[in-house]
């Protein structure tokens, strides 16, 4: 017999809990939360042309560790984006004036800047994501969260 919130994680996403089973709750939570997070936040990103992926992109150029060498290959590996995703991300927000293409390392390669508009863009939607973020993850006590940071290390650690 599967705990009930195990089983509530099954009616949430309407299969009937005679299947429920707790690492397919671990699965589904994990994926169904990530993708509610990404709809709040994207409200937030979309009043200022942004999806989360660009934002997420702006970010890292901005404040990532090493910012003057960050290629494209090495932004997408941290992104999860297919290269073609990423290339249509980074020609799109060239376009707009907030990431700037300059030459590698060698031929091939690309290093990304953020330009001034784009951090001042970043500057500006700070303020809300960070009210977002706080607004979602209130919904747990310190330790909670705490916890779940920890936990969720390990599933990645399992799925890298």
């Amino acid at each position: 017999m599967a705990d009930k919130a195990v089983e509530a994680v099954f009616q949430e996403l309407g299969f009937p809990t005679a299947r429920a089973w707790l690492p397919g709750a671990v699965a589904y939570s994990v994926a169904r939360t990530y993708n509610l997070l990404i709809r709040e936040l994207a409200q937030v990103y979309s009043r200022f042309g942004l999806t989360a992926p660009s934002f997420n992109l702006l970010m890292l150029l901005k404040h990532g560790q090493d910012p003057e060498a960050m290629t494209q290959q090495a932004i997408g590996k941290r992104l999860v984006v297919s290269p073609s995703d990423m290339t249509g991300l980074i020609d799109r927000l060239e376009r707009k004036g907030m990431v700037q293409r300059r030459p590698g390392n060698d031929r091939r390669s690309k290093l990304l800047r953020v330009t001034a508009k784009g951090s001042r863009l970043l500057e500006e939607i700070w303020p809300q994501h960070e009210a977002m973020i706080r607004r979602l993850a209130g919904a747990l006590a310190h330790g909670e969260a705490e916890r779940l940071v920890r936990s969720l290390a390990k599933v990645r650690k399992a799925a890298a």
